[in-house]
């Protein structure tokens, strides 16, 4: 039998200021860049709705005092990682970040 439920997703403010950050990067060097960077990451949103447990937990996250398994990550595009937490049937994405980047103190303050 297969899973037909639908989850809803909602990407934060901040994860949206951080892929529009990403977005405009890339546009200096390539506007094809950008639109696949920003197609990768509707198939993301896609595939939140369709089954968010596909998606592995966020490790290390509880040297920033995070409680493990709090929030998932899905990669997409090579080099970026958008971490969700699930509440119920409804999906948050929290942050896009650049995997190539130092990112210790997003969770901070």
């Amino acid at each position: 039998m297969q899973n037909t439920k639908k989850y809803k997703v909602t990407v934060t403010e901040p994860a949206k200021d951080m892929l529009l950050e990403h977005a405009d990067f890339l546009a200096q060097a390539s506007l094809n860049a950008t639109d696949r960077l920003l197609s990768r990451f509707g198939q993301i949103i896609t595939r939140i709705a369709d089954n968010p447990f596909q998606f592995p937990f966020a490790d290390g996250l509880d040297v920033l005092d995070i409680p493990q398994n709090t929030y998932r990550k899905c990669l997409f595009e090579d080099r970026y990682k958008a971490l969700f937490r699930l509440e119920e049937s409804h999906a948050f994405i929290v942050m896009v970040v650049d995997t190539r980047m130092e990112n210790t103190d997003l969770f901070q303050g």
